[in-house]
């Protein structure tokens, strides 16, 4: 009949309108995974039932009203009912997808869909950290041993946390290029950071502090190799006292750097008039100048001589 096709074609149009009402959903979901906990789900369908429900459920009395026409029907009625109430429901398709589009939109925590182009720079970010916080420690080691008169046992400690020293020394330096470069916010970025500039410069001061540190330490094993069975003079107070202040101020100057990483992570001081040439100058120098500095005073180190005994 004419009632039979209305109602189908409003069925019909009510089904595209819910289409559309859950088609930001949808999009939202594709290529993602999302997870809901079930309070939210059940939330969810309790406000779909609330919204929906009445259009599903016969106003009371309807069945005594059904006159014996009606009953004989029998399927041409149900089929008539079934579609009236689909487009009842989805005349009241846009209340319930107000309500319900933004549980669905906000609440789920959207994970990563499984991109792992991030992990280098967190490798190497992670390489960073943890070779700053091993040079720490050896700094740390060399503090808590370095004292006049160091035995045999007590140097060769002492000369092995100075080696990985070096080495975590350098793996900071290639860490830190590859994030300057390539995973972090890169050369534009930092060119104009004058407080990057201020980390290299403290970067510098420790690594020409420790040429002194190093040297000495060769120094002192070629002389122990040279000597063979007579034996090398313990340390001397002069020469202790000197490394420990070298020291301290390795510990200083390392210690500062995560400090300046923080207000350079956050953009503090950021000049985009200064050229990089300005902001290099002061870290360039503390290399070559100390370094040059350190080295031949190391070299050159000579213990005073012991007043002649009357």
């Amino acid at each position: 009949s004419s009632q039979q096709r209305q109602n189908s074609a409003r069925a019909h149009r009510g089904r595209e309108a819910l289409t559309l009402a859950m088609l930001p959903t949808r999009r939202l979901a594709r290529g993602r995974r999302s997870t809901r906990s079930p309070f939210l789900v059940l939330t969810a369908l309790a406000a779909a039932a609330a919204a929906l429900g009445p259009a599903f459920l016969p106003a009371p009395g309807a069945a005594a009203r059904q006159s014996g026409a009606e009953v004989a029907a029998g399927t041409a009625v149900g089929e008539a009912g079934q579609a009236r109430g689909w487009a009842e429901a989805v005349a009241r398709t846009p209340l319930a997808a107000s309500a319900l589009l933004p549980l669905l939109i906000s609440t789920p925590a959207i994970a990563d869909t499984g991109d792992f182009g991030e992990i280098p720079g967190a490798l190497v970010a992670y390489g960073h950290y943890l070779s700053l916080v091993i040079s720490t420690g050896c700094l740390i080691v060399e503090r808590l041993t370095v004292k006049p008169g160091m035995t045999e046992e007590e140097e060769s400690r002492f000369a092995a946390a100075d080696a990985v020293y070096g080495v975590s020394g350098l793996l900071v330096v290639v860490t830190g290029y590859l994030r300057v470069t390539q995973y972090g916010k890169g050369w534009d970025f930092y060119q104009h950071e004058p407080i990057f500039w201020l980390k290299l410069t403290l970067l510098a001061i420790a690594g020409a502090a420790s040429f002194f540190i190093t040297a000495i330490v060769v120094k002192r094993a070629l002389a122990r190799k040279d000597a063979g069975a007579a034996g090398l003079a313990p340390m001397s107070e002069k020469l202790a006292a000197r490394m420990t202040s070298i020291i301290n101020a390795e510990l200083l100057a390392i210690c500062s750097i995560p400090l300046t990483a923080s207000l350079m992570a956050r953009g503090v001081g950021y000049a985009e008039s200064l050229p990089w040439q300005a902001g290099a100058a002061p870290a360039v120098l503390a290399l070559g100048g100390l370094g040059f500095k350190y080295i031949k005073e190391a070299l050159d180190w000579k213990e005073d001589e012991p007043l002649p005994s009357r």
